[in-house]
């Protein structure tokens, strides 16, 4: 086959690669429709054969150059999407996900207001009948507040493992609270103040056990970033919940796809939180070498933190459309 038979052979491919890597330049890959997305995969695999072909039969020729740039150009362009990925997602934590929280801020109160109330109600009636500590308290975290110091003596090498146990158990309530929002938010209430009583409980128990003050600074050492993930998936809930419950001028059908969509940035802003508390109680939290005044001031540092990134990033950008990263 002469160069001449080459390129009238395959240029169909190449002119269709070029046109496409145009509309890529001003748009991104991303939001190309699937098919064309797959389909500039296969032009730029076969054109780069295609050059591989031309270099070795027909060298120094003009198609060769052709090639060289047209493979050159889509390799630059399909490439230049992962450095795009990771601003999208920077733009996502810094911007959208603060945006959200702020917008929603009404949700947000409500989810730890139900939570304390909870811990208020279950702090409370344990207070007043120790005995009912074995109803609300499951049977593991009892062990913790009986023996604390010993349930905290764990070796280093088993902390990863633990600290991804403790973040997946966490992130089911999460998930919980987020997706019973989809019982027009009646099942989110429950979890958000079941979860409630238990903290209250507890804090009520290690009253009677005499050993609120190094049981405190365990929990708390991480308990800050953890509470305020829950809050962010409870008050998920209650956005989607609320848009099935009041659709106002909307479709009941739009309202929802616009409130999960909104609960959806709200659970994935609780993710950071969730991996930071897990990484904290499995190596920050057991170190028996850290005084209690110091796991405190993890304490607080850790929640100040956070709630400063609830208030203050993205204020000078308006809310994107983007979802996730």
């Amino acid at each position: 086959m002469n160069q001449d038979q080459f390129v009238v052979r395959r240029q169909t491919d190449w002119q269709a690669l070029s046109r496409i890597l145009g509309q890529m330049q001003g748009r991104g890959a991303r939001r190309l429709p699937p098919e064309m997305v797959q389909e500039v995969g296969r032009l730029y695999r076969q054109t780069a054969s295609d050059l591989a072909y031309a270099r070795t039969y027909y060298p120094g020729s003009q198609v060769v150059g052709y090639l060289n740039q047209l493979v050159s150009q889509a390799h630059a362009v399909l490439y230049a999407e992962e450095p795009q990925r990771l601003k999208s997602f920077l733009r996502f934590y810094w911007y959208t996900v603060p945006q959200t929280i702020r917008r929603h801020w009404l949700a947000v109160v409500l989810s730890f207001a139900l939570l304390a109330g909870g811990m208020a109600i279950g702090c409370v009636a344990t207070l007043y009948d120790k005995d009912l500590a074995n109803a609300l308290i499951p049977e593991q975290i009892l062990q913790r507040i009986v023996s604390p110091q010993e349930r905290y003596n764990m070796e280093a090498a088993e902390r990863p493992a633990i600290g991804t146990q403790i973040m997946l158990n966490n992130v089911s309530v999460g998930a919980m609270a987020f997706g019973l929002g989809l019982t027009l938010g009646v099942g989110t209430v429950i979890v958000l103040v079941r979860n409630g009583l238990i903290v209250g409980a507890v804090l009520a128990h290690s009253v009677w056990q005499g050993n609120m003050s190094s049981l405190w600074a365990h929990l708390m050492a991480h308990g800050s970033l953890e509470l305020m993930a829950i809050f962010l998936c409870g008050a998920a809930g209650l956005v989607l919940g609320w848009s099935i419950v009041a659709p106002g001028d909307l479709p009941r059908s739009e309202s929802v796809t616009r409130g999960g969509r909104e609960a959806i940035v709200l659970v994935m802003g609780s993710v950071p939180f969730f991996v930071i508390a897990a990484i904290i109680e499995s190596q920050i939290t057991p170190a028996l070498s850290l005084t209690d005044t110091a796991k405190y001031g993890v304490a607080a540092g850790t929640g100040l933190l956070g709630l400063a990134y609830w208030l203050f990033p993205g204020r000078r950008r308006r809310p994107t459309d983007v979802l996730a990263p």
